[in-house]
């Protein structure tokens, strides 16, 4: 089957979004609700942000005390919990790595193997040829069949010219190790489409597919779509490791499927120190969770789900300013509460955010991070699904809440508070000052916080494991390697809470309807 191209008609948004959804709320939300909704998360964190402030005039500091002494607690308590996930988690890694799941699958399901296909789909935006081949490379060499593997291109129209002479390129190269190897190009330009996120590409060419499929007389059922960036490679066990899980779990069409070992290592160890931190951070950060908090894990950059789920979700919304973690949040509210995730603890590797130079590098990681803040518009939209949706019980509703705002608002505060909230108070509220609490709360935080930074030694330990280090370092690299760690705090209260901060204010504002994001830049720097 030749690739398919840019269709001429014209296309109108009702066409390509779901048909029960308006910028992703339920179509009959009324827009004063949404404007309520969208306040929430602004106001919350700025109540935080300000609390300080708040507490000194309203003459009540001891509330902030109490509070930061609680998270001290909590904070300690979560740090050994982060150990002892990547303690376990660097158990299953090697524990599946050593698994034949091709044998098994073999073995346990003959005729399910046999009827089993992927898809790969590939979003592109202006990547060059380099990253676009090593990532199909790295499919055509999986443990599973390529010959039951179909790559899906979906092209950004205003790089069409480029980026199909690619894939014709790719498809001379690869088309015959494929099932098949198909592109698309969506229409640019469809009125209340949100530009920047792969949604709204992806989403047009799912559809399109799914509809060749069907007119082929093919069982949608008979295919998992494997939703990733076009710089993600899996380890060659992935596929099958994914595979084994969906043919072994129960109700496996209400699951998505991901790596527990989400890594950045195609370039970690040549971009700078804090992009590397953050990266490195995000993996730990992700293996941990699926290891401790897994009712809490969801779609993230790389997630495998059946097509026919994909269908009966109505794909992705190309009207919302995220694709990936709205994705889970849409199709928990569509199956009333029981939608959920499975792990594996088989690698995949993609870029960590690098640029020409370490300025552009960092503006483009804070884009991204911006692009990601965004990703709170799921917390609206939920509460208005969960408000609408009347089959799903009500203690899983307050579950799915709490979640909400555990991950969405509680964590993104909670280093600014331990680190500001006591130097703040010390300077707004005088009754703070001359009290006891003033005096020994701030040394015993330090002295916490000093004893956690052992926890360095381990943290380094389990990174080097999940990223090994490049051959050949003297001794002094791997000094500095350790105290790179220190950075995390930097971090925290940089890239991964000031860029959140903005698209909250933003989405509070008004600016609910923003249409354009950053695309994050792929860029092959020549070693």
């Amino acid at each position: 089957m030749e690739e398919h191209y840019l269709t001429r008609e014209k296309i109108t948004l009702d066409q390509v979004k779901p048909k029960d959804r308006e910028d992703g709320y339920p179509t009959d939300t009324p827009k004063w609700v949404r404007k309520m909704l969208e306040l929430i998360p602004g106001v919350a964190t700025w109540i935080f942000i300000l609390s300080p402030l708040i507490v000194s005039v309203l003459g009540i500091p001891e509330v902030l005390v109490f509070y930061v002494a609680f998270l001290m607690v909590y904070w300690s308590l979560r740090a050994i919990r982060f150990i002892y996930g990547l303690i376990v988690g660097s158990i299953r890694i090697k524990r599946e790595l050593s698994t034949d799941w091709i044998s098994k699958i073999k073995e346990e399901f003959p005729n399910k193997y046999d009827n089993l296909n992927y898809i790969y789909l590939c979003p592109t935006y202006r990547e060059g040829i380099e990253t676009l081949r090593s990532s199909i490379q790295s499919i055509a060499d999986s443990d599973y069949d390529s010959k039951k593997i179909a790559v899906v291109m979906a092209i950004e129209e205003k790089f069409a010219q480029q980026q199909v002479q690619s894939f014709k390129i790719l498809k001379g190269e690869f088309g015959d190790k494929f099932k098949e190897m198909i592109s698309f190009v969506p229409p640019a330009n469809i009125v209340g489409e949100v530009a920047g996120v792969k949604g709204a590409n992806i989403n047009w060419a799912t559809r399109e597919y799914v509809k060749l499929l069907k007119s082929r007389g093919e069982d949608i059922h008979d295919y998992l779509l494997i939703s990733v960036d076009c710089d993600w490679r899996p380890h060659p066990k992935f596929l099958s490791a994914v595979a084994y899980k969906y043919l072994t779990s129960p109700e496996p069409d209400k699951k998505f499927y991901a790596s527990a070992v989400h890594t950045l290592n195609n370039n970690l160890w040549r971009v700078p120190p804090l992009i590397r931190i953050h990266s490195s951070s995000l993996t730990m950060v992700i293996l941990h969770n699926w290891v401790v908090s897994k009712r809490t894990s969801e779609t993230f950059s790389a997630y495998v789900a059946n097509l026919q789920t994909i269908h009966e979700t109505e794909y992705w919304a190309p009207d919302i300013q995220n694709d990936d973690t709205a994705f889970y949040w849409n199709a928990l509210i569509r199956y009333h509460g029981n939608f959920s995730g499975v792990e594996v603890y088989v690698p995949t590797y993609s870029d960590a955010v690098e640029n020409e130079t370490h300025l552009k590098t960092h503006s483009s990681l804070y884009k991204q991070q911006l692009r990601w803040g965004w990703g709170i518009i799921v917390f609206p939209i939920t509460l208005a699904g969960l408000y609408k949706n009347k089959n799903i019980p009500l203690l899983k509703k307050l579950d799915i809440l709490f979640v909400l705002v555990e991950n969405r608002l509680f964590y993104l505060t909670v280093v600014y508070m331990l680190t500001l909230a006591l130097p703040l108070l010390n300077i707004f509220s005088d009754q703070f000052v001359y009290s006891s609490a003033a005096y020994n709360l701030p040394r015993m935080l330090s002295t916490v916080m000093t004893a956690l930074m052992l926890l360095n030694l381990p943290i380094v330990f389990f990174r080097r494991r999940i990223s090994p280090i490049p051959k050949g370092w003297s001794i002094f690299r791997h000094i500095w390697d350790f105290i790179e760690t220190f950075l995390v705090t930097i971090n925290m209260l940089t890239f991964a809470f000031i860029p959140f901060i903005q698209a909250q204010t933003e989405l509070m504002l008004g600016k609910g309807t923003r249409k354009v994001l950053y695309v994050t830049d792929k860029v092959a720097i020549k070693n």
